[in-house]
């Protein structure tokens, strides 16, 4: 009985090493992807959106919140962009202009390009990803 006892409490104070050792995530637009692995910091797009972290360009930002869509070396969202995303909203290939993820370019996704056009620089991610900006970006 004793050792069935000395055995339990020493389960019981293990258990509680570990977990006071786990420490918590930090999960700042809370879409349960936590930030170190998580393409677009500020923009939810976790396992409940339809743009789960897809980075269609492979350049560690999300399609959530990745509005360079050329991936050029100026790093910003210009006319270049526009044009992209004006070829695929009128029927062309939407793989990176698709920033909600329902399969196609529509006025939803010209709202997100929109805000990243006019807002200050810079016009795309965060990203919690170390790779992020180099392509391929594999986490």
């Amino acid at each position: 009985m004793k050792i069935k006892l000395i055995m339990l409490v020493s389960l019981f104070a293990f258990g509680l090493a570990l977990n006071a050792n786990a420490g918590s995530l930090v999960d700042t637009d809370s879409d349960l992807v936590p930030d170190d692995f998580d393409n677009c910091l500020l923009l939810a797009n976790g396992p409940n959106e339809g743009s789960n972290q897809v980075d269609s360009d492979q350049d560690g930002y999300g399609n959530a919140c990745d509005a360079d869509y050329d991936n050029d070396a100026l790093q910003e969202v210009n006319v270049q962009d526009f044009a992209i995303f004006l070829a695929a909203f009128t029927g062309g290939p939407t793989t990176v202009t698709d920033h909600d993820g329902d399969g196609s370019t529509t006025t939803i996704d010209f709202a997100t390009f929109l805000a990243a056009f006019q807002g200050p620089a810079p016009q795309f991610g965060p990203s919690g990803l170390a790779c992020a900006g180099t392509v391929p970006c594999v986490p």
